[in-house]
């Protein structure tokens, strides 16, 4: 049972492994040839690997603590786990999204922001019916 939530996950991290390590070898390589060249506005920082890695573990988190609340719903039957376990699922696509829009450049929409907005609420809400639901 547990080896069918982990194994998604464990490609969805390694995914992410990969692609960061990409975008720091593509940073080395430019900083190496750059030596002559004016910095280019919009450049990456240099935090955003930090960053980037910080966020594969948030997700990482949030799909383990989605797996933990599936399990417990199966086990306990509570309706309250269910809100919890949407939220945390929610939360990781909200990072996902967050991580697109950072990584693909087609991505980056206008009406991002308000849908990143909208989810945070859906998350909030989801854990308040969570703790206040009874049965």
């Amino acid at each position: 049972m547990t080896d069918s939530l982990f194994m998604p996950v464990w490609f969805l991290l390694s995914w992410l492994i990969r692609q960061i390590e990409n975008g720091i070898e593509n940073t080395e390589e430019e900083e190496q040839g750059a030596g002559t060249q004016e910095p280019v506005v919009g450049e990456a920082e240099p935090y955003q690997p930090i960053e980037q890695i910080i966020k594969i573990g948030i997700a990482a988190f949030s799909i383990l603590l989605l797996g933990l609340s599936i399990s417990a719903y199966r086990k306990t039957a509570l309706k309250g786990i269910v809100y919890a376990a949407v939220a945390f699922g929610l939360f990781a696509v909200q990072l996902f999204f967050e991580y697109l829009e950072d990584a693909v450049e087609g991505f980056d929409a206008p009406y991002n922001d308000v849908i990143f907005l909208g989810m945070t609420l859906a998350i909030l809400v989801l854990f308040f019916t969570a703790i206040v639901r009874r049965k």
